[in-house]
This record gives C-alpha cells, sequence and structure tokens, in this order.
C-alpha cells in the first residue's frame, strides 16, 4: 500500500508543481513602482552628563528639506493570503539643510551659553531599503486588511561649512571663513518592525495606508568636529519608530496605476553610550548614557505602477 501512495505520489508531482508554478507567477501577481518626491526633516544629536545628573550639555540640530528622492518598490503576492515586499528610496540632489548647534556650558544656568549656526550646510546623502512579510487576514474583492513584519535600515550624511557663533554669553562673537568645514555627521538606524497594512478599491480608484511600530530600533552615529579634531561615536538601543504611510492612485488601464504618496516617520530620542577621539591630545574616552540619537522625517512623492 505504502510503495503505491508513493508511486502515485511521483508521478503526480510533474503535474503538480506546475500547476502550483502557474498560481504563484500568473500575472497580476507581481507590481512594481518607481515615484520621486522630496524629503524633508530633522535629525538631533545630544550630549549628557552622566556625572552631573544626565543634564544636557549639547545638542546639535541637522534640518533638511525638499531634497529630490527616487523611490521604487516591488511586491509579490506569493499567495491570496502572502505578499512579500521590497522597498527603498534614496536621495539624489539636495538644498535647503541648516544646522545649529547649542551647548550648555554653565550648569547653573537654564539657557544656552554658546550658539553656532550654519547656513551652508549639506546634507549629502540619505537612504533607506526595506524588506517585508504581509499576511492579509481579510481578503474581499474591494478591500484586505493585514498585519505586517519587516527589517528597515536608513542612513543620512551632513557637513556643516562657515557660519555664525555666539560663544560664551556674547562675549565672543563672530564668523567662521565661509567655505570652512567645521562639522561632519552621519547617522545610521536599524530596524525590525511589525505593522498593519491594507488598501480599498472603488472602480479605478485605489487608497491604502501602512503603519508600521518597533520599540526595537537601534541607532549608531559619527559626528566629526573638523576644528577641534575631535571624533565622535555614538550607540543607542531600543528607541521607539512609527511610521506612517498612505497613497490614492488611479488605474489608468488594468496593469497601470498612477498615484500620490506621503510618508512619515520618526525615531524617537534615547540615551545611549558614547567614545571620543581627540586628536589634537591623540586621546580616547568614553561613557554610557552621553549621547541621544533622533530622527523625523516626511516624503512626499508622485509614482507609476505597473502590474506584471
Amino acid at each position: 500500500m505504502k510503495k503505491t501512495v508513493i508511486a502515485a505520489a511521483m508521478l503526480s508531482a510533474p503535474l503538480a508543481f506546475p500547476a502550483l508554478a502557474d498560481t504563484l507567477f500568473t500575472p497580476q501577481n507581481v507590481t512594481g513602482g518607481l515615484n520621486v518626491g522630496t524629503l524633508s526633516g530633522e535629525t538631533k544629536e545630544r550630549v549628557y552628563a552622566p556625572d552631573e545628573g544626565g543634564r544636557k550639555l549639547s545638542q546639535l540640530n541637522w534640518k533638511y528639506k525638499n531634497a529630490a528622492v527616487l523611490k521604487g518598490h516591488i511586491d509579490w503576492d506569493l499567495m491570496p493570503w502572502v505578499t512579500l515586499g521590497a522597498s527603498g528610496w534614496t536621495t539624489f540632489a539636495s538644498k535647503g539643510s541648516h544646522m545649529d548647534d547649542y551647548d550648555w556650558l554653565n550648569a547653573n544656568q537654564k539657557d544656552w551659553t554658546d550658539h553656532s549656526s550654519h547656513p551652508n550646510t549639506t546634507l549629502s546623502y540619505a537612504n533607506q531599503f526595506d524588506l517585508n512579510a504581509k499576511g492579509w487576514f481579510i481578503t474581499q474583492p474591494d478591500w484586505r486588511l493585514g498585519v505586517m513584519a519587516g527589517y528597515q535600515e536608513s542612513r543620512y550624511s551632513f557637513y556643516a561649512k562657515g557660519g555664525h557663533h555666539n560663544y560664551a554669553n556674547g562675549t565672543d562673537v563672530g564668523d567662521f571663513p565661509a567655505g570652512l568645514k567645521v562639522i561632519g555627521y552621519q547617522q545610521h538606524y536599524k530596524m525590525p518592525y511589525i505593522g498593519l497594512t491594507g488598501n480599498y478599491r472603488y472602480e479605478k480608484i485605489e487608497a491604502s495606508a501602512t503603519f508600521k511600530y518597533s520599540p526595537w530600533a537601534r541607532a549608531s552615529d559619527t559626528d566629526k568636529h573638523y576644528l577641534r579634531d575631535m571624533t565622535f561615536h555614538e550607540k543607542t538601543r531600543h528607541q521607539d519608530f512609527y511610521s506612517l504611510e498612505g497613497n490614492v492612485g488611479y488605474w489608468l488601464t488594468d496593469h497601470a496605476k498612477i498615484y500620490i504618496d506621503a510618508a512619515w516617520s520618526r525615531v524617537e530620542n534615547k540615551k545611549g553610550s558614547q567614545m571620543y577621539y581627540d586628536g589634537i591630545n591623540d586621546t580616547v574616552g568614553g561613557s554610557s548614557k552621553a549621547s541621544g540619537i533622533e530622527n523625523y522625517n516626511f516624503i512626499t512623492s508622485v509614482g507609476l505602477d505597473y502590474r506584471f
């Protein structure tokens, strides 16, 4: 009896696998898209004094707006209730960045003691990739709702030149030479996440929305102060990450859709470790709970999807 069952399975396999392949790879199971838009937001670096009760010593605010972004995605409906996806974006032009550097060197003073402003700041690059899987627990002809899990990484790099300074409570005011590189800064975020996603279609109009959340975000940065020849490396763990994205589109044909998209995300600040290298004195040091890393951004774009 066992031999008969095995033989039947072997004979049916050549028929079963093509049938399964046809189910997975038939047209309208893969959708890809490209869109262009703009990126705006702010990323922050903080320095704390653990031996002074954790008070804030310094904060750098790197603001950026209207950086040109190219986005892309591909989604594969592996099964009616499972979708695998990959997406990403990268900047390809930037303008409108600005950096402000604040210090609180007097523990008895609430307001900052030192401030420098750098209008000539450049967002060198920013990019992100995302890999995810969606499980649809409600599927209807016009709408579906599901849960998702994924992994996302993003990177940002800046440098500031020239600018103005107001040090020692206004007793030292002046300008940095134009074009002089003052500070360079990079951030790197890694985050597994969970989320909810859904879409709805009415005739040729389709709308979708996605919410992501993670309490497991990790961040690291490198801060280079060229004038002091100081380099700081900082790391944080278990940060909260939120993201909300929505789009509305119109199907021009059965295979092509144009749409507008908006995506907002935020990684909340949390204290982490810091290591530094003093190039002038050739010394190193560091401490825990001495740094903070934070970011939020907003991307708006228009795009074209094609269903194969």
